[in-house]
């Protein structure tokens, strides 16, 4: 794959990184050289998306994080910070959506964990 941006020494946080959109945003991101910090609630599906990056050649690492508890995002800047000593990009990727249906049928606790993982947990 051509490589469209150089971003080599760069710093980067993936929410959500464990599978998915987030696991091919931290892929593309350590294909640009960016220093890639995975975060997700699943200890082996975080880890294994760290193995497979290692496993080309690109630096990984990862730490748990439940974006709806505001100690879960405040420890892990606190850690990206002390690991890197910088954070350049961010990307907020995890979310929770504990209701697939109808916003009318939702209850207001599904609705308000909703709300807390999507933008509650991006302010820090």
């Amino acid at each position: 794959m051509k490589q469209l941006f150089d971003l080599s020494d760069h710093v980067a946080l993936v929410t959500g990184a464990s599978r998915g959109i987030g696991e091919a945003i931290a892929v593309r991101l350590a294909e640009a050289g960016v220093r890639v910090a995975v975060s997700g609630r699943k200890h082996e599906a975080r880890e294994g998306v760290v193995k497979r990056l290692r496993e080309h050649g690109w630096e990984a690492e990862a730490r748990a994080c439940h974006v709806g508890e505001m100690t879960h995002i405040s420890e892990l800047f606190l850690w990206v910070r002390e690991r890197y000593g910088r954070l350049d990009i961010l990307v907020n990727n995890a979310a929770t959506n504990p209701y697939c249906g109808d916003i009318l049928d939702t209850d207001l606790a599904a609705f308000q964990k909703t709300v807390d993982g999507g933008l509650t947990a991006t302010r820090s």
